[in-house]
């Protein structure tokens, strides 16, 4: 799945104000995400075989029919449109007639309700009240969408519970588990859990949302895999670095829109942030379909912009597939040449290596540019972490929940969590350590029997790596690899809409109450994109409080606190028929009016999140 977007729950409750909504495109989440084969508690029995013909499946069943009244009390669900959005004149109109108000759906111009079915004439009569719609309802059931030999469909796998061992995680000394180093995850935000505990230190929002708690459910699992200590497992389920800590950076809210300009400005918070959290790796668990040259690239710039700053960027390289083109299927930024990008490999869930694989749906290049990616491969395969629950993918896919806390997936996603980890384990062994030295160790250490096209150095060993970085007790340190010697930079010097891909999300930039894709050379905010500027200015900490974004972004200390006064961030959302609704009202009721389409047993969700 290669294009943009980042997906997460419905928004909360309570009305907002009139926000203008700007332009964001599609981040593609890397994660293909799927049923587990049993659920049974925690932690799980012998495992079945991997290759077994996939059974039922899950999809998503869209009902066209509104839930019919069967008394004369009962509440109706349904979306009030209102003549005047400014005003309460509709809301005081429901709440006359013995209605609740419900939260505020701005693209659709009103706002959702439950009222007594009796009510519902009288109620539309109402002068303030342009039109009512009826709710409909959505269903899970099993359906024929896995096919045997299909090699995408990972419903019918079970947990993976051998990923650890096989790359060496359980080899490396106790004492390096990532203890003072922080990942910042640019994701759908965080779930609070005990999983993470005090190492959560932040959660940033860049959305609307305003409060850094992952809706969708994508960001929560990629955190529990960087650095979830497996506290609700009983030690069943631990992430790559479980002592790590975690500054979660929120740029898409429950549906996952989000724009390629909003994501260079969480990027600008790291580098801007990175001394005061000592925040040392990136990861960045997403990407575009953009095929516009690393060189001149927005995007590319940003991620080279915090490399430059010393920090360790991890991608994910995407799940389209091995290449079958002259230009692959490696997503944006996972085609920049200084970042470490991850492909998945499938251990066939065994602590062996004879049995590894490049896993079906791991994107392969070369890139626009020639560049031969992923650098290395991780395990990506039925990964076992943290739920978000309530959020948008959890809804949709129950059977894939571990008790109540844990949920499972696949994709480059959690292959790139993967790396993070174990890129701050081994700076937990050697802080003095640089991203050129880590990512040449990576490579150099990676067990090289799936190394070649598609696959770059190899699946990483963890083991291997944390020897390698760890200074000698007497005489001086060996000499380390070194990655990126003669790379070109990119300008940025080229367009954002390039950048973006061929999804876009929808906003309502001239706040006429009707949405429109958002395109062309404006960013998120609806700013004309300054590309010559963009590349010319420096990354600071009095650069981004001196950025349209800063007074927009809402910092939360760890898993307590609420979001401060001030204003928010644009609306925006992707394009109803997408997810299969026949109109805004509908996209805007929550995601049980997402249809089948793209939520099959194949995939966890298609987009920018990997």
């Amino acid at each position: 799945m290669n294009r943009t977007r980042l997906e997460a729950n419905a928004p909360g409750a309570e009305r907002a104000g009139p926000t203008l909504m700007n332009r964001r495109t599609r981040l593609i989440r890397l994660s293909l995400w799927h049923t587990p084969a049993r659920t049974g508690p925690i932690p799980p029995g012998p495992r079945s075989s991997r290759h077994a013909p996939a059974v039922l499946a899950l999809a998503v069943a869209l009902l066209v029919s509104a839930a019919p009244a069967h008394a004369a009390d009962h509440l109706t669900r349904v979306v009030v449109v209102e003549r005047a959005p400014a005003t309460q004149a509709a809301e005081r109109a429901v709440r006359r007639h013995g209605g609740t108000v419900g939260r505020a759906l701005p693209l659709a111009g009103g706002f959702a309700a439950r009222v007594p079915s009796r009510s519902l004439p009288a109620l539309r009569r109402t002068a303030a009240v342009a039109g009512i719609r009826g709710d409909a309802r959505v269903t899970m059931r099993s359906g024929p969408d896995c096919m045997p030999g299909d090699a995408t469909c990972l419903d019918s796998l079970p947990p993976e519970a051998a990923w650890q061992r096989a790359i060496g995680l359980t080899a490396v000394p106790n004492k390096y588990q990532g203890d003072g180093v922080t990942v910042a995850s640019i994701d759908t935000g965080v779930t609070p859990t005990p999983n993470l505990a005090g190492r959560l230190l932040a959660r940033v929002d860049l959305t609307s949302e305003r409060d850094g708690i992952d809706r969708f459910g994508h960001g929560a699992h990629m955190a529990g895999v960087i650095a979830g200590d497996g506290t609700t497992s009983f030690g069943a389920y631990e992430g790559a670095a479980p002592e790590a800590r975690l500054v979660s950076v929120k740029v898409a809210g429950w549906d996952g829109a989000t724009d390629v300009s909003t994501v260079i400005a969480a990027l600008q918070w790291v580098v801007a942030n990175r001394t005061r959290f000592n925040i040392r790796v990136v990861n960045l668990s997403w990407g575009t379909d953009g095929g516009q040259s690393y060189g001149v690239d927005p995007l590319d710039l940003a991620v080279e912009r915090a490399w430059a700053a010393g920090l360790v960027v991890v991608v994910s390289a995407g799940n389209g597939g091995p290449s079958t083109t002259p230009a692959g299927t490696v997503t944006k930024p996972a085609d920049d040449p200084f970042v470490i990008t991850v492909g998945a490999a499938d251990t066939n869930g065994t602590a062996g290596t004879l049995d590894d694989t490049v896993a079906a749906f791991s994107s392969a290049g070369p890139t626009t540019d020639g560049v031969a990616k992923p650098d290395v491969l991780a395990p990506g395969v039925s990964i076992v972490s943290d739920r978000a629950p309530g959020s948008t993918v959890d809804a949709f896919r129950p059977t894939a929940r571990l008790g109540a806390t844990m949920f499972k997936g696949s994709g480059t996603s959690q292959a790139a969590a993967v790396v993070a980890g174990v890129a701050a384990r081994m700076l937990d062994v050697d802080p003095t350590l640089t991203n050129d030295e880590v990512k040449g160790v990576l490579a150099a250490t990676a067990n090289k029997r799936l190394a070649g096209p598609g696959a770059g150095a190899g699946v990483i060993d963890a083991a291997a790596a944390t020897v390698a970085v760890t200074p000698p007790n007497k005489g001086p340190a060996p000499v380390l690899p070194v990655a990126n010697s003669g790379l070109a930079p990119s300008t940025g010097a080229g367009s954002l809409e390039a950048s973006r891909g061929t999804l876009h999300v929808y906003g309502d930039p001239d706040g006429d109450g009707t949405a429109e894709p958002i395109t062309g050379e404006v960013d998120a905010l609806g700013r004309p994109w300054n590309a010559a500027a963009f590349g010319a200015a420096p990354w600071s900490a009095t650069t981004w409080e001196g950025s349209a974004w800063a007074p927009l972004a809402t910092e939360i200390a760890g898993a307590g606190g609420s979001a401060p006064a001030g204003p928010a961030a644009p609306i925006v959302a992707w394009d109803p028929s997408y997810w299969g609704a026949t109109s805004w009202v509908e996209a805007n009721w929550d995601a049980k009016f997402w249809g089948a389409k793209f939520w099959g047993a194949k995939f966890w969700g298609t987009g920018l999140w990997q």
